[in-house]
């Protein structure tokens, strides 16, 4: 998710919007990322631990061991679609929703965000 997403996070901090295509990176950044997102996953991942979600047509529901959060809609400002998962992008900050945290409901998801975000 970082190689996929930091270089459009740069554009958009740069130019102020989403760049229209796919942007490549060096092979160095990639390895920097690699190590220093593998680093940061495993902190967050000990100190939030692993996370459920539901959606709704109101919002989203996060839960884990820092306990539940219910997210309207209106305070997520972009979902990103990457290869392996969707990222949440908020006013302070963004929430991985990968894959496979949806089971049977990726249509589902697919169809609300639809409605949304496009």
């Amino acid at each position: 998710m970082i190689t996929e997403f930091a270089p459009i996070n740069l554009y958009k901090e740069k130019h102020g919007k989403f760049p229209s295509s796919k942007i490549k990176i060096s092979l160095w950044d990639k390895i920097v990322a690699h190590l220093f997102g593998s680093l940061i996953f495993a902190i967050k991942v000990r100190k939030v631990g692993l996370c459920t979600f539901k959606f709704c047509a109101n919002g989203f529901e996060r839960k884990s061991n820092l306990g539940d959060k219910f997210i309207p809609w209106d305070k997520v400002l972009h979902i990103h679609q990457l290869t392996d998962a969707y990222l949440m992008e908020l006013e302070q900050g963004f929430i991985p929703l990968p894959y496979r945290c949806f089971e049977n409901h990726h249509t589902e998801f697919k169809n609300l965000i639809s409605n949304k975000f496009v």
